[in-house]
């Protein structure tokens, strides 16, 4: 649990670092007023995107990313959190103003970690490995 609040608190800090210094990626949603300038549906397609994304595992994952992966994969299953809930949840947390230069991707993997956190730590305990 350490290391991953440890490797979020990181994520967030070089996002927080990279938007005050002005850099972001041109095309992709990087704060609050870009996803707030897209259309509900615009994202939910972003926020499905997002999600595929950062849950697909790759073979080059450590076991650690991979059981966080499965956990949300599992929790997102088993809570019926669809892609509407998750850009609503995305949307909700732009209400506070800390987080208005994150990447809807920092803000996803930090609401997840909280909301799937019994589900992570269920994959985890599978593997022998102790709660995040």
């Amino acid at each position: 649990m350490k290391l991953a609040r440890t490797v979020l608190t990181i994520t967030a800090a070089a996002g927080l670092l990279c938007a005050s210094a002005g850099v972001s990626a041109v095309g992709y949603v990087n704060n609050r007023a870009q996803w707030l300038a897209l259309s509900p549906q615009a994202r939910i397609g972003y926020v499905q995107a997002l999600n595929d994304s950062l849950n697909y595992t790759f073979v080059d994952d450590t076991l650690t990313e991979a059981l966080a992966k499965k956990g949300r994969t599992d929790c997102l299953k088993a809570r019926q959190i669809t892609a509407l809930k998750l850009s609503e949840l995305i949307t909700v947390a732009y209400d506070n103003e800390r987080l208005q230069n994150l990447a809807p991707s920092a803000i996803y993997i930090v609401k997840m970690a909280d909301i799937c956190n019994d589900y992570i730590n269920r994959a985890r305990l599978e593997f022998g490995l102790g709660p995040q």
